[in-house]
């Protein structure tokens, strides 16, 4: 639903949390939400260019490392099954969910998830019940420097993904290389493709297919 589209009260409730949102010290540094009118610091239509969110309709898809649940929202949008948005911090989860509340979207869970918990690929599975993903978004977290388990994360998602992984890199110029993905992508014995870049000539985006 486009913000255009909302009631008196919804209008009333997003502008407070859109005020609730800037006030958040992380928020800057991070992708924008034009569909709501919430600007960060990386246009959000760079990267959906290159994502075919088309292939989304009946499936279930994950986002890890959600953010306000951009992707998760643009999923349900074009036609997701049911979706699930996972990140470790707690204000953006709540921030997330309000949207959700806001934007009416059904069949889409936020949740609190510590990638570095020892536990967290069983506390995911307890999530996810039977609904495995059919498609997984893992963007711009692989290389986060407070991520120590990146390895065990990335393996976790292909394996309980079903059908496609998309992947997006960071933005060094000297780390952040198609060839240094590709490196990293040899671990785990994966197809890959690579779509293009989501933030002109940096953030590799690429399909895992499964």
């Amino acid at each position: 639903m486009k913000s255009s589209n909302l009631n008196k009260e919804q209008h009333k409730c997003l502008k407070q949390l859109k005020r609730k949102i800037k006030k958040l010290d992380w928020f800057p540094k991070y992708q924008s939400f034009s569909e709501i009118g919430i600007k960060g610091l990386r246009n959000d239509s760079d990267r959906y260019t290159h994502l075919g969110f088309s292939i989304c309709k009946d499936k279930v898809i994950a986002d890890y490392g959600c953010n306000l649940g951009q992707t998760v929202f643009m999923a349900v949008k074009h036609g997701a099954q049911r979706a699930y948005g996972f990140d470790r911090q707690r204000d953006t989860i709540e921030s997330a969910r309000e949207l959700q509340s806001i934007l009416g979207y059904r069949n889409v869970e936020f949740h609190v998830i510590d990638f570095n918990d020892q536990e967290f690929n069983s506390k995911i599975n307890r999530i996810f019940n039977d609904h495995i993903p059919d498609i997984s978004f893992f963007l711009s977290v692989y290389r986060t420097k407070e991520l120590t388990q990146r390895d065990d994360l990335l393996r976790f998602i292909l394996n309980n993904t079903k059908e496609i992984v998309f992947f997006e890199g960071h933005s060094d110029r000297k780390i952040d290389t198609i060839e240094y993905y590709e490196n990293v992508f040899k671990g785990f014995d994966v197809s890959t493709r690579f779509l293009g870049y989501s933030q002109i000539d940096t953030r590799p985006l690429f399909m895992i297919e499964k």
